[in-house]
């Protein structure tokens, strides 16, 4: 890649000039707007080429302006999502050394990096024609940094190049088929890889951004009605708050939609069933990937109703592999590791050596001249068909083992939620003396549901499609389920929790 991020992002805008970029409640910036804002940005950010600035932020014009300003000084942006704990803020300004901390709030703590305020007009647009010059930069330099939630030890920086950001981006885009006048709408936060991914479309590939002014169902409604978007780009939590029965979903235009695209992890299959009866007319798009690999698998729009399990196939540029234990690649059907290489792998953690070593490692299959290639060890557990295309089973850390047989949480997760019963389920266990592993089925019911009958209901279910191995021991009743900062399920907690408290139900 000859040019760096900011001189692609400063072309397209301007070769855009006054069509929308986004639209944001009552807010909408063109492309020449946006360029004005980043310009603005730019001539207050004190950052030399390399440094690193820290935005913790919620979605808005403000903030997508910023960063390809950072890009025009040379600098890393850093994702940290706005509704982390100040700790998480403190721990990824000092270790990558930030300069600059960007919030749109007041916080508590101090910080060692100078502060700028995100909000609404707080940075006056400059004209074009005072366009900063950005400092030579190869592509191999580092475009983003995005830490994760850190629900497991302390959040990571995962960095990855200018040229990955960018050949994913187009990349994405051919393989689903975008259109130059495609509106995306995106309701996850730009901290999160998704929503970053979304913000990168407007950024580096001209696409028009959607930002519901509101969070949850009510503010996508809000946004559906008002801005008319074609692509609806979002995760199992955000449908399945949609479809919960709060949003006013069902008094909504959803018309203008043409494509869903959802990652993350695999949609249950209620939730599946509810978007294809809301938006008929509109295509669903399952994919899978990680921040450490941009996009791994996709599949084709023609199978989401014919192979609604799978994540399918690996994403043009992409190689994934599922491998044993013992490093050697699993047969069809057989579980193992699921293993991503080629497009899309991530440069490390930043100054973590130790923890990119766990992950990125040397392709065990590599049969070629030279040093074998840097592969992503995900830590998914997944199988591949006879078609090659890739199932996922879970996390190779959150596995079970009740009554002797190991038991993927995953799994009986998507069981309990077909039974219809359930807004939201997650699954974990605590020690047994008798079957290792007891099984605990954390739930959330549906607005009026009596607890007591759809638990029995549920155990019903349970009984019905489930072997006895697989079948929750106790269950816990949560209005929802806890979430760490960037939207998924905690899980740790859920642990705890599931630990703490015996025979909740007899």
């Amino acid at each position: 890649m000859s040019a760096t991020l900011w001189h692609r992002f400063a072309a397209q805008a301007t070769a855009k000039g006054g069509n929308v970029a986004i639209c944001h409640g009552d807010h909408t910036a063109s492309f020449a707007d946006l360029l004005g804002a980043t310009c603005g940005w730019a001539s207050v950010l004190d950052a030399a080429p390399g440094d690193r600035v820290v935005i913790a932020g919620a979605n808005s014009i403000d903030l997508a302006a910023a960063v390809p300003a950072i890009w025009a000084k040379g600098a890393i942006p850093v994702f940290v999502n706005a509704d982390a704990p100040d700790s998480h803020l403190r721990h990824a300004i000092a270790q990558t050394g930030a300069v600059t901390l960007l919030t749109d709030r007041a916080r508590d703590a101090g910080f060692s990096a100078a502060v700028h305020q995100i909000g609404a007009h707080q940075i006056a647009a400059q004209p074009a024609a005072g366009m900063p010059v950005a400092p030579g930069q190869s592509g191999a330099a580092p475009g983003s940094i995005v830490y994760t939630s850190g629900s497991s030890g302390a959040p990571k920086g995962v960095v990855q190049r200018a040229e990955t950001l960018a050949s994913g981006v187009d990349r994405i885009g051919a393989m689903l088929g975008y259109r130059a006048t495609e509106r995306i709408l995106c309701p996850i936060p730009f901290a999160f890889d998704y929503g970053w991914g979304q913000l990168l479309s407007v950024l580096l590939g001209g696409y028009s951004l959607i930002l519901p002014e509101t969070r949850g169902g009510a503010g996508i409604c809000d946004a559906l009605n008002r801005h008319r978007p074609t692509v609806f780009a979002g995760v199992p939590a955000v449908f399945a708050d949609l479809l919960s029965g709060l949003a006013p979903i069902g008094e909504t235009d959803r018309s203008s939609v043409r494509l869903i695209t959802n990652t993350g992890s695999r949609l249950p299959d209620a939730v599946r069933q509810g978007l294809v009866a809301l938006f008929p007319d509109a295509e669903l798009s399952l994919n899978y990937g990680l921040t450490e690999t941009y996009r791994s698998a996709s599949l084709p729009v023609a199978m989401a109703a014919s192979h609604p399990a799978s994540v399918g196939f690996a994403v043009t540029g992409a190689v994934l592999l599922v491998l044993r234990t013992d490093g050697t690649e699993a047969g069809v059907g057989e579980e193992g590791e699921v293993v991503h290489g080629g497009a899309g792998v991530f440069h490390g953690y930043w100054a973590d050596p130790d923890r990119t070593a766990q992950v990125l490692r040397p392709d065990p299959l590599w049969q070629g001249e030279g040093d074998a290639p840097q592969v992503v060890f995900t830590g998914d557990l997944g199988h591949k068909d006879a078609a090659g295309r890739l199932y996922l089973h879970g996390r190779r850390d959150r596995q079970m083992k009740s009554m002797g047989v190991r038991v993927a949480p995953d799994e009986v997760e998507a069981l309990l939620a077909d039974s219809g019963l359930l807004r939201e389920v997650a699954v974990v266990s605590r020690p047994h003396d008798t079957v290792g592993d007891l099984i605990v089925a954390v739930v959330a019911l549906p607005e009026g549901a009596d607890a007591a009958h759809s638990l029995k209901l549920l155990k019903r279910h349970a009984r019905d499609k489930m072997s006895p191995f697989m079948q929750p021991r106790d269950h816990i009743v949560l209005p929802a389920l806890p979430r760490n900062p960037n939207g998924k399920v905690d899980y740790p907690a859920l642990k705890r929790l599931a630990t703490g408290q015996e025979g909740q139900d007899g």
